[in-house]
């Protein structure tokens, strides 16, 4: 049986970028569902795989929002092609870079720069993200292009969009269930539900009946990093609805 790689996005955010524009020439802000979207950036509907991994690295990157029936250009590709000015384009792409969460572990694990050689990398995903090979080299061609092809963030914003920022995020479900762990690198809003937590200090919060989330701030946390946990949570929370409607 071939061994499947996690999900990542099978192409650059150069090429998705692309893709995203022929969408919003096509259907402006409009909702659509999968077939038009995939008609509309240039495959003959969703039901092959090309399709498919095109629409998935959009969503991957953030830049359509929706499930499949309502699959919209998000407001993060409006930032990059509709930008108010360069430092605003300049951020999104930043963002948008580090959006697929996988993208995210690989820079974090490398201290926000990548080897020259591959095979670091590789051995990474391979054994610690439980990558095939192929799927591998795949991310690694995709998570480099991405990465040079990225302007120069302004000297006032490097701060407020670097990769090295992480959030560590436990998820612990009813009992049966995978618990999930991710590394997540952004921007957060501070809540006022609960105080401030101190770099490094584990918090958990009640989420239901025999369900917790355990939060770890690590790095140079601020109110940028905030804001963008919350958006891999709300992005979390739409796959998760959209898993459920296929089944």
């Amino acid at each position: 049986m071939t061994k499947r790689s996690p999900r990542y996005p099978r192409q650059n955010l150069s090429k998705s970028l692309e893709m995203v524009k022929k969408l919003f020439n096509g259907v402006h802000n409009s909702k659509v569902d999968m077939d038009t979207a995939a008609k509309v950036i240039g495959y003959a509907g969703s039901g092959g795989g090309a399709a498919s991994s095109a629409l998935g690295a959009l969503r991957q990157f953030g830049l359509v929002d929706g499930l499949r029936g309502d699959i919209a250009v998000s407001e993060l590709t409006m930032r990059i092609i509709q930008p108010m000015n360069d430092s605003e384009k300049a951020e999104a792409l930043h963002e948008a870079a580090t959006k697929p969460e996988v993208f995210g572990r690989v820079i974090t694990q490398f201290g926000g720069k990548l080897p020259l050689s591959d095979e670091p990398i590789i051995a990474f995903l391979i054994r610690q993200e439980g990558f095939s090979a192929i799927g591998a080299s795949e991310l690694i061609e995709a998570l480099r292009d991405t990465i040079s092809n990225l302007p120069e963030l302004p000297k006032s914003t490097e701060n407020a969009v670097d990769t090295v920022n992480v959030a560590e995020v436990t998820v612990q479900p009813t009992s049966g269930a995978v618990s999930h762990t991710q590394i997540i690198g952004g921007e957060f809003e501070a809540a006022n539900a609960f105080k401030t937590p101190n770099v490094g200090e584990l918090i958990t919060l009640p989420l239901g009946q025999g369900c917790k989330a355990e939060l770890r701030l690590i790095g140079d946390v601020n109110l940028n990093s905030y804001n963008r946990l919350i958006r891999h949570l709300e992005l979390l929370r739409d796959i998760l609805a959209e898993d459920d409607t296929e089944n």
